[in-house]
């Protein structure tokens, strides 16, 4: 027996003794625990962000369209105009620039996360 094959069978012995098997055992429980626990939280705040994200991009997209349809007559009209006129089609925010386009594609993605974590959480607990 030469001496790689000793180590490899101590080492075959470590991991098969009850105290080495529990304790590998204890920290795949643990490590999973955390996965788990992540992937939920990112879940989560993705479930709570997508609704929002997604509904003001679709209102801010339709705000225009929506106050041009009013039927107003005199200085009503002009004060709509006005008012349509003040309505950014984008806001700098710090170096990002957020539009209507990119909250409603941001709010998909969103729901897209939410469902990755989802079928991550299945996956991960199926293994158990």
């Amino acid at each position: 027996m030469s001496y790689e094959s000793q180590d490899l069978n101590d080492w075959r012995a470590m991991l098969n003794h009850p105290a080495m098997v529990v304790a590998l055992r204890l920290a795949r429980a643990v490590v999973r625990g955390v996965v788990l626990f992540a992937i939920a939280l990112i879940e989560i705040m993705a479930e709570m962000l997508a609704p929002i994200v997604l509904i003001c991009g679709v209102g801010w997209a339709m705000l225009p369209g929506l106050l041009s349809m009013a039927g107003t007559e005199g200085q009503a009209r002009e004060l709509l105009s006005n008012v349509m006129q003040s309505i950014p089609k984008q806001l700098h925010v710090g170096s990002m620039v957020v539009t209507p386009t990119a909250l409603i594609a941001d709010g998909l993605l969103l729901i897209a996360v939410v469902a990755l974590c989802r079928t991550l959480q299945t996956i991960i607990s199926s293994e158990a």
